[in-house]
């Protein structure tokens, strides 16, 4: 077996197989009557295989990955339930592989995370985290729309699981929120998959639901079967608004707030990240190059929805009394912001959209863990609580700062990239709704340094914050560890620029191949429209030169 071929499903698989055979040594040692083994061991192994996965995609994929090379990588099949159409397709674009590498990153940062706040079943909770990454990962490189599907549903079992069992103060009910909105999207999500397969049964003569043709699998993709505008027009809504359950979109957004303040902390880091990830690239991946014509059409609906989203949260943010609500509709509000940035349908919106993704996932997951270091000394997580804290805590200041100003869009912080170009695709597309995005982003930052300030600047005036131990050594190495990136991707952008900008011009020739009338590309010269895309995406890149396109062509 040629372990190369097979990187991503090896990836993908290994968490949910050591968990099994977690499980299945836990039942082996409770039949030949030994006691178990000690928490530390369990939490000891599921932190090594979070880390032997982080290592894989590191090693095997990004190192691996081809930055020049439009269309899916690591393609490979796994060999069952092809005659219906619904075998197990992997493959990776640079979206997916920066989404791939941050969740797999963000998985043992997660679990470190939440150790002081699980309580008993820790070998319950270590299997849980491990399928609910495999389920994550499963998600990012999946190219089949029903595998999608597939590890779609699989994601929330986890996460309602640890929500329901270690989760805190009303937990219950917003499991049951989260359960019903997840449902509604997972039945839109069928619906659509069973569209989309009677119609390639009609028009190609088979089943499928493979979004590339892949040899020796069924030899047709999604991509060869035509729905009419008027089809594509319903089918785009209902994607849309399944996808937009998990995202979430306003006014789909309900159960966020709840879940995260319910949430143990490494299960708000993930929330926060790979599963809002999750559903950006089902926008991306599926909806775009599926449903092109209504796209198109829907372009400046979603500008709206996005930017009531955007102004919508930033507004019942400034009148939150406690952080994990406020940091959750901050969450709200900047996928608002990145669904802008997503309708405009240009390189500058789609790749700003991404980064975004990427840099406030981050900056967020870390306020989360900031959050959680307070609630752990001080037992409560209310704004009014605190006050002074940079004198006895001068490190979690510090941290707390960085992530501020990163989701403010500071210069040389990662935010500052995804912002500036989605502000820059929607000068093209969307111009007239800039100045309302610049209004919003304005209050965002308002709010969020209100409650930088309030926190950790001014006299340290309670009782309770007097002697309040900073961060020690475990926490210190969490933050900086998340930190780095975001430094990193604020001084340059670069690689990471390198590998998103292909898998967006493809989506977007995707779209202009499919789409009637072609898509704007903001230039009427004589090379086209796919010469059109070509030259944004010179002016994007950094550090890319004629020749460099010509790879990419």
């Amino acid at each position: 077996m040629d372990y190369a071929e097979h990187i991503l499903s090896l990836i993908v698989a290994l968490p949910a197989a050591a968990a099994l055979v977690l499980l299945g040594t836990g039942l082996l040692l409770n039949f030949i009557g030994l006691r178990s083994l000690p928490e530390v061991v369990w939490r000891t192994l599921g932190l090594g295989v979070t880390l032997v996965t982080f290592g894989l995609v590191v090693v095997g994929l990004v190192f691996g990955f081809d930055p020049e090379m439009l269309g899916f990588q690591f393609v490979e099949v796994v060999g069952f339930g092809d005659r219906f159409g619904a075998g197990m397709r992997f493959g990776i674009d640079g979206i997916a592989l920066c989404f791939m590498a941050s969740t797999a990153g963000l998985v043992p940062i997660a679990m470190l995370a939440s150790e002081r706040e699980v309580k008993g079943s820790v070998r319950s909770w270590v299997m849980t985290c491990l399928f609910l990454e495999t389920s994550l990962l499963g998600l990012f490189t999946s190219v089949n729309f029903l595998s999608f599907i597939f590890f779609w549903a699989t994601s929330l079992l986890p996460i309602l699981l640890w929500m329901g069992r270690w989760g805190g103060l009303g937990r219950a009910r917003a499991a049951s929120r989260m359960w019903t909105i997840e449902s509604i999207g997972l039945a839109g999500l069928l619906f659509v998959a069973f569209v989309l397969r009677e119609a390639s049964l009609d028009q190609l003569g088979v089943a499928t639901f493979d979004l590339v043709a892949i040899p020796g699998a069924s030899g047709v993709s999604l991509l060869d079967v035509s729905v009419s505008k008027l089809d594509q027009g319903w089918l785009f809504f209902v994607l849309a608004v399944s996808l937009g359950t998990r995202l979430p979109l306003v006014p789909l957004h309900f159960w966020l707030p709840a879940a995260h303040a319910a949430a143990p902390t490494g299960l708000s880091v993930l929330l926060a990240t790979g599963f809002v990830q999750a559903a950006a690239l089902g926008i991306l991946r599926y909806a775009l190059p599926l449903f092109p014509d209504a796209a198109i059409a829907a372009g400046p609906a979603l500008s709206v929805v996005g930017i009531v989203a955007f102004v919508y949260a930033s507004l019942i943010a400034l009148v939150q009394k406690e952080l994990k609500r406020l940091v959750a509709y901050t969450c709200v509000g900047y996928v608002g912001f990145a669904v802008f940035g997503i309708s405009t349908l240009n390189v500058q919106g789609l790749t700003g959209a991404v980064v975004q993704l990427l840099t406030h996932g981050v900056a967020t997951a870390g306020l989360f863990i900031l959050i959680g270091t307070l609630a752990l000394r001080r037992g409560t997580t209310d704004v009014a609580a605190f006050g002074g804290l940079a004198k006895p805590m001068p490190v979690c200041a510090f941290f707390f700062a960085v992530m501020v100003f990163s989701l403010i869009g500071l210069p040389l912080l990662g935010g500052f990239v995804g912002d500036l170009f989605v502000l820059l695709g929607s000068l093209e597309t969307r111009r007239e709704l800039s100045v309302v995005t610049l209004m919003a982003m304005v209050v965002a930052a308002s709010y969020l340094l209100w409650v930088q300030r309030r926190i950790f600047l001014g006299p340290v005036d309670k009782p309770g914050n007097r002697g309040l131990i900073d961060l020690d050594r475990i926490e210190r190495t969490l933050l900086l560890a998340m930190t780095i990136p975001i430094v990193f991707v604020g001084v340059y952008p670069n690689p990471i620029l390198r590998r998103v900008e292909p898998a967006v011009l493809e989506i977007l020739n995707q779209m202009d191949q499919r789409a009637t009338p072609k898509l704007p590309t903001g230039s009427e010269g004589e090379g086209g429209d796919e010469g059109a895309i070509e030259i944004e995406v010179v002016h994007l890149t950094i550090g890319l030169g004629p020749d460099d396109m010509g790879r990419r062509q």
